[in-house]
């Protein structure tokens, strides 16, 4: 998620999938004064908000199937201050909340920032594996 767009997709095994992806034409910050200076600043952030509600809004079309989440944990990546408006806002899903794993700065946007978030992410995506598969070990080993 930047400020040019957003890219929903999902990682299983060695599988990247995109789900979903859109671009946004957000103001960038003005040099222009006067009485205007106000009015343009607060169509800014009210754009930037209104981003921020369509990509929450997204995530839970996305990733909330039924009542549940149908992932196993979520990394929020950008380059902007973005990712982390998203995950502190309350119109993200708590039940999305509850399963970020990690929050990354990716330098690119796209398919590229994809693949470059999972690369930065991977220790976590290691851990959710190994917590993934410690928690089926038992039920092995108790069947004996």
């Amino acid at each position: 998620m930047d400020g040019n767009g957003t890219l929903f997709g999902t990682l299983s095994g060695n599988t990247r999938t995109v789900l979903h992806k859109f671009s946004v034409e957000l103001p960038k910050k003005h040099g222009r004064g006067g009485q205007s200076a106000l009015r343009f600043a607060r169509l800014r952030v009210e754009k930037r908000h209104n981003y921020v509600r369509k990509v929450a809004e997204q995530a839970t079309i996305h990733y909330i199937e039924g009542d549940r989440p149908n992932v196993g944990g979520l990394i929020l990546a950008g380059s902007a201050a973005f990712k982390n408006e998203l995950s502190n806002t309350d119109m993200f899903d708590l039940r999305l909340k509850e399963i970020v794993i990690k929050i990354v700065d990716v330098s690119y946007g796209g398919e590229n920032g994809f693949n470059q978030a999972i690369e930065l992410a991977a220790d976590a995506l290691a851990d959710v594996k190994f917590m993934a598969a410690r928690l089926r070990l038992p039920r092995h080993t108790g069947d004996r």
